[in-house]
């Protein structure tokens, strides 16, 4: 098999300058060397980053809280939960055990639904999950769901931020789109103007003040996958977390150099070109087009904050209680990465929205607890 680098300058040479976006696909999702798709993704201590499940399985166990809370309100005779980029199922066998222990009468009518492109990690999350096999379904796409028929939880756990995106640069006095092409054999940069409508919308929405030089990204697939979602959607929640910022603090003056960056065995990269399919790829949500476009479509924003804030609200400290004494200090470390603002605390958010609901019937719903974190930014 010809090197991904290779299938990508063979696709430039054959139909001329690609988008970065299409760049990103193939280095992430083509069907054999893609970093995604082939299974070269690894999660954890020998991969290349670590998830908030794969830190400790408390997250799981705290999101559990949230989603009984979310079926008591729901009121149907199945527990209905969507997770999108199950990866390997460290998150649902951590719900569903949690679930199993402490409501076995909720583990019972559980139907867990999950979503991912990576078949690799699909057979690896069904090995994972043997033992909650009853409970648990597969769907491969948004569109085998009718309209408003899905009543639940929907999951996004660090889904968003693998979907490709587009480059700008401002440039003559307007953001221009980065595309890639060969000089010399090898794969550089170019500009052009941005073509398509929803680019030109996203520029003038956010980008107005970038001066020349100065970049940044376009997310036009998260927006598109909530829009699925609110077709799917007739009532319940959707709960996304993400490293990403709302829209003041993403493309501030600090941020002008854009987001993308890379991920190699735990080290910080920029160089998008080198280990092409070999490394992650990525670039901050921007929560405020997740909350415009949802509310749009009749998602009602209940609660913006940072994922740490969110599991304290929601009953982390009480898992970290029991992690006392001499025996259980790795627990409280792996806890505290998850809750703590100078680890994954702050930069990670957690934005829950609802449909279906009245203002009233939500009234008292979110777990809003007096305990505060403070954020570095949010």
């Amino acid at each position: 098999m010809r090197e991904l680098s290779e299938i990508v300058k063979k696709e430039i040479r054959e139909g001329g300058p690609i988008s970065f976006r299409k760049f990103v696909e193939l280095a992430l999702f083509h069907p054999d060397r893609g970093y995604y798709s082939s299974g070269r993704a690894e999660i954890g201590k020998r991969g290349d980053f670590y998830t908030a499940p794969s830190v400790h399985s408390s997250f799981g166990e705290t999101l559990c809280a949230f989603i009984t809370r979310a079926d008591s309100l729901l009121g149907e005779k199945k527990l209905r939960v969507l997770e999108f980029g199950a990866s390997g199922g460290r998150l649902a066998f951590d719900v569903l055990e949690a679930l199993r222990k402490n409501r076995p009468d909720v583990y019972d009518r559980t139907d867990y639904a999950m979503s991912e492109i990576s078949q690799p990690a699909v057979r690896e999350a069904k090995k994972v999950l043997e033992r909650h096999g009853g409970r648990v379904r597969w769907i491969d796409d948004l569109g085998e769901i009718e309209g408003g028929s899905f009543c639940g939880v929907v999951l996004a756990n660090e889904f968003l931020d693998t979907f490709p995106f587009h480059r700008v640069k401002s440039s003559g006095g307007k953001m221009r789109e980065i595309f890639l092409e060969l000089r010399d054999g090898k794969i550089r940069e170019t500009l052009r103007d941005n073509e398509t409508g929803a680019m030109l919308e996203f520029a003038e929405r956010y980008f107005g003040e970038y001066e020349e030089g100065e970049e940044a990204e376009v997310r036009l697939l998260d927006a598109k996958w909530l829009r699925d979602v609110a077709r799917a959607l007739g009532r319940g929640f959707v709960l996304t977390l993400d490293y990403g910022f709302l829209a003041p603090e993403l493309y501030s003056a600090g941020r002008r150099k854009g987001t993308c960056r890379c991920f190699y065995r735990h080290e910080l990269t920029a160089d998008p070109y080198a280990r092409v399919g070999e490394q992650d790829i990525t670039s901050d949500v921007n929560f405020s087009e997740l909350i415009r476009v949802g509310e749009a479509l009749g998602l009602r924003t209940v609660k913006y904050t940072t994922q740490g804030q969110f599991l304290v609200d929601w009953g982390i400290l009480d898992i970290l209680e029991k992690c006392s004494g001499p025996k259980n200090q790795d627990d409280r470390l792996a806890v505290k990465t998850l809750l703590m603002p100078e680890f994954m605390g702050s930069r990670f958010k957690a934005l829950l929205q609802s449909k279906g609901f009245s203002g009233k019937e939500l009234e008292g719903f979110y777990r809003d607890e007096r305990i505060r974190i403070t954020p570095r930014a949010l």
